[in-house]
């Protein structure tokens, strides 16, 4: 493999691609991390590491994909998630297939970057950890599981920051009110889906403050990576480099208490972690 473990940032006045030089088996970065600088991008096949290794700040580092064409969302993908948005009102659960939407390319924001959240979201904001996939070395349609297995690419870390239902918000609108620019943090390293195979089976902690509010593993999503990509793909035509956030678990905060909450406060650091892959850490600024 030419690559396992790749971050972007930016180096000579461009966003480029690096290896990691020693990735942890747990996922941790030290503040000063060794990368070998990369050519190319995992989504044509034409990574290639060059002889030059240079020392980067990991709070420089940006999401660990490029010339993304569109985000994929999956709602409601563990039983934990289901059980208590069943308690809240939703109906019509479980997902007979899985829940998908869209945002724009726009939204995704760097492994550490602080987080500007406009009035109108808020209201009630809420955290969602999630594993995300990068899929599509080539346009596919209508594939199977198996088929749907090798267009996956490889694995991150993100934030599905979701605004609930609020005065300002109304009812909860799914594309627009989670699509802001750079709303949506990823990262902070892409790891190769032949490190951690398909499907993964890893776990996933989200903190507030310190304060472990979710924990997860995805043997327990309700569709696998690899079926999300097949059902991604169903009389859609998926383009190259299409990032899949892949739903979160049970433990977010406007469920936890019935919607009474005002949500995530302005400053608060919200980490999403997962084994193997690393952490992401973004404190939220309201506007």
């Amino acid at each position: 493999m030419s690559w396992t473990h790749l971050v972007r940032f930016d180096h000579k006045g461009s966003p480029t691609f690096a290896q990691l030089v020693e990735p942890k088996e747990n996922g941790e970065l030290d503040d000063q991390i060794k990368v070998n600088i990369a050519t190319g991008n995992p989504v044509r096949r034409d990574i290639k590491l060059t002889d030059e290794i240079v020392t980067v700040d990991k709070k420089d580092l940006l999401p660990p994909v490029a010339d993304v064409p569109i985000v994929y969302q999956t709602g409601l993908n563990y039983k934990a998630h289901v059980e208590e948005a069943t308690e809240v009102g939703y109906k019509n659960l479980p997902p007979p297939r899985p829940y998908l939407f869209w945002r724009p390319a726009g939204c995704l924001a760097g492994p550490y970057a602080t987080i500007d959240v406009h009035p109108v979201q808020q209201d009630s904001l809420d955290y969602e950890g999630e594993l995300i996939i990068l899929v599509g070395y080539e346009p596919f349609k209508d594939v199977t599981v198996e088929e749907a297995k090798k267009q996956i690419i490889g694995y991150t870390v993100g934030n599905d920051l979701s605004p609930r239902p609020g005065p300002k918000l109304g009812a909860m609108n799914y594309i627009w009110s989670k699509g802001f620019d750079k709303f949506t943090p990823i990262g902070p390293v892409l790891v190769s889906a032949d490190v951690l195979g398909v499907p993964p089976q890893i776990e996933l902690y989200t903190r507030v403050d310190g304060k472990v509010v979710q924990q997860d593993n995805t043997k327990n999503m309700t569709f696998n990576v690899a079926e999300l990509v097949a059902s991604m793909a169903t009389g859609t035509t998926v383009q190259p480099g299409t990032v899949a956030f892949t739903g979160t678990c049970g433990g977010g905060q406007w469920f936890t208490d019935q919607g009474k909450t005002h949500g995530v406060p302005d400053g608060s650091v919200c980490e999403v972690e997962f084994e193997k892959i690393g952490k992401i850490a973004n404190k939220v600024h309201f506007l």
